[in-house]
């Protein structure tokens, strides 16, 4: 028998106890189906056993690119305070130092992690 969820069947079929239903916890059918979708790889694990490798980019000019765009927004809307007041539009004001805040802290952060793994790879060279 075929499981059914939301309308749609499923291509492996579930597997049943005697009074015929589920067993609680995933079964050796689904973990199989999971396994496939998958091509194998489960948890970060390749086929050999190895660790998914860390992406090349270290996300700095993402974050300082973001962090500007947040603070020309803060900038352009200061003078227009009065404006999106009257409007009922004052919190975009506060969105926007929000947003240059948190990419203040997220630059910080970037950079001391890039700066971290710069380091970690010249010891490793050595």
């Amino acid at each position: 028998m075929a499981g059914n969820v939301a309308g749609v069947e499923a291509k492996v079929p579930l597997e049943q106890d005697a009074a015929g239903q589920r067993p609680a916890g995933p079964t050796s059918t689904a973990v199989k189906a999971t396994e496939a979708d998958t091509g194998g790889v489960g948890d970060g694990a390749g086929p050999a056993g190895a660790g998914l490798a860390p992406l090349p980019y270290d996300g700095v000019g993402s974050v300082a690119g973001g962090t500007v765009l947040w603070l020309i927004a803060l900038a352009v809307m200061i003078p227009l305070a009065g404006r999106l007041r009257h409007d009922g539009h004052l919190w975009w004001l506060a969105t926007a130092a929000c947003g240059s805040g948190l990419g203040l802290v997220g630059l910080f952060i970037v950079i001391r992690r890039r700066n971290r793994i710069r380091r970690g790879e010249r010891s490793n060279a050595n």
